[in-house]
């Protein structure tokens, strides 16, 4: 994992805003070997996504302040919504 996830992931006591939980099932397991550590580190990356908490276009920046370490499957969820603004009856 990069810096400024490790820091997010910290911050946030390790559990994803969204869903509120754990950001990595199985984290209180410790791989044994370097390949293990690899794979690990791998597929944490593609399951975790750096969500904006306020998004750039609304004027959000991309510092830490503003951002949130989300499962990725959440933030689909988050945003399938997005631009599906509806009218008023």
């Amino acid at each position: 994992m990069d810096k400024i996830s490790l820091h997010l992931a910290a911050r946030q006591r390790g559990l994803c805003p969204l869903c509120k939980q754990a950001l990595i099932a199985g984290a209180e397991y410790e791989p044994d070997n370097l390949r293990e550590w690899m794979d690990w580190f791998a597929a944490t990356r593609k399951m975790l996504h750096k969500h904006h908490f306020t998004y750039r276009r609304d004027g959000g920046s991309d510092e830490r302040t503003n951002l949130r370490l989300v499962h990725s499957e959440c933030h689909r969820q988050h945003h399938a919504n997005d631009g599906k603004r509806t009218t008023p009856c």
